[in-house]
């Protein structure tokens, strides 16, 4: 088998309406003029980040691989761990393939990537608890070997997990493994669009400047391509992951909870214990039961729900139960899910106000957020161009769960786990 080139590049909450500013962007847009576009691409529920990267590299469903939400149910934690790790993931992934199919991998930014022993020149995602910690002894942890120096030569660059410094670092990264090793399959995340549309709103100008600025980048990163004579070569795939709304106002519905005398907080104001307690997804929301066969307290929060949905002004919309979770592949440590109204993400305070004002320091709390379902609002965009991507192919709708298995399309190699399915339609026959 002959060796592809593939460089998958995400960028975070690229939308099919983002297609007008993409004409400023020369290298992206050049990408997608000569390839093919599916233009809305179906998220993950919620439409969040770790969740939909899981899924567009496993290619499977969320009940599969079994990342729910960025963060994990911490009850109380005011900053939950995140799913960090390669061994979270309930199944095997396009970087398992690929290895197995001979292909060498770096990977930079991914989300759930972290310790994977399948990709050879990893930089994953990952940072300190502590906005002030340093993030090499959590860092050397997870990368593979040879790695940590980078993180020692481009490390100051970071500060924290904030953007455009997170994207300025993994980038520095990659030109050093492209240059270096040449990997076969190179898959980059990008969080610049994401982070401006949460503090500045969807299509504020300070968003457009961050697509221009991952413009930017990738046109580095393919100026060392030529350079290498690899860059027609290789074959392109760009994408969002989820979609953004605006946001009005936080409920906060903890709050009622320890009202109702469901969560009891000790004198700091700290959660000491609970039977109850909801877990802020941004625009949705898990609703945690301590004991799930305590049928007394379920009774008594499904009640509580229905009135929380019909008195408007909390802002939400519906609750699902865990059946149906199941029928948007969402399934995790919780019982019920409320989705918010338009206007409306959910906070994880115990104490003060019930409803609030946005609030930039969260990104679940922000102007603009997601986590809520994916047919909701502005879709992601997928794009692709190279030797093995027909050319004007145009298709109005796909999911992401489809990527994974087109990569392993591309690539030729593997995926029998995944659930979804390869879009051969944007494929050469020879794929």
């Amino acid at each position: 088998m002959m060796k592809k080139k593939l460089f998958v590049l995400s960028v975070d909450s690229l939308f099919f309406n983002d297609v007008e500013w993409l004409k400023d962007c020369p290298n992206l847009y050049g990408i997608y003029k000569r390839g093919s576009v599916v233009q809305k691409m179906k998220s993950t529920y919620p439409a969040m980040t770790y969740v939909a990267h899981s899924t567009m590299m496993t290619g499977c469903h969320q009940e599969k691989h079994g990342i729910y939400h960025n963060e994990k149910v911490e009850v109380g934690v005011a900053h939950p761990a995140w799913h960090w790790y390669r061994r979270e993931l309930g199944t095997d992934t396009i970087f398992d393939a690929a290895k197995a199919g001979g292909y060498t991998c770096s990977v930079i930014n991914w989300p759930v990537t972290g310790g994977d022993p399948s990709i050879d020149y990893l930089v994953p995602e990952i940072w300190s608890d502590d906005p002030k910690g340093d993030s090499r002894p959590r860092f050397l942890t997870v990368c593979s070997p040879g790695m940590e120096k980078l993180f020692d030569k481009y490390g100051h660059m970071l500060r924290w997990k904030y953007q455009p410094e997170l994207d300025d670092f993994g980038v520095a990264c990659l030109k050093e493994i492209l240059r270096d090793h040449q990997p076969d399959v190179v898959m980059l995340h990008l969080s610049y669009l994401d982070h401006a549309r949460h503090n500045f709103g969807g299509f504020a100008p300070e968003a457009k400047h961050a697509l221009m600025e991952c413009d930017r980048k990738i046109g580095e990163l393919m100026e060392i391509l030529r350079e290498q004579g690899t860059l027609d070569q290789t074959n392109f795939c760009v994408m969002g992951d989820h979609g953004h709304l605006p946001v009005k106002q936080v409920f906060n519905p903890n709050i009622l909870l320890v009202r109702e005398g469901l969560i009891q907080l000790d004198e700091a104001g700290m959660v000491k214990d609970y039977k109850c307690y909801i877990h802020s997804a941004g625009l949705s929301a898990h609703v945690v039961l301590k004991d799930p066969e305590d049928q007394e307290t379920r009774a008594k929060v499904e009640a509580l729900l229905k009135t929380w949905v019909e008195n408007e002004a909390y802002g939400c919309e519906q609750i699902l139960n865990k059946d149906q979770m199941a029928e948007h592949h969402l399934a995790g440590p919780f019982d019920y899910v409320i989705e918010g109204r338009l206007g409306t993400s959910f906070g994880n305070n115990c104490k003060g106000e019930l409803i609030c004002p946005t609030d930039n320091s969260d990104y679940k709390l922000s102007v603009s957020a997601h986590g809520h379902l994916p047919e909701k609002g502005p879709q992601p965009i997928f794009f692709a161009a190279g030797p093995d991507i027909r050319e004007g192919v145009v298709i109005e709708r796909g999911e992401l769960i489809d990527e994974a298995p087109t990569y392993a399309a591309i690539l030729g190699v593997e995926m029998p786990w995944a659930q979804g399915k390869a879009m051969r339609e944007i494929l050469k026959q020879d794929s």
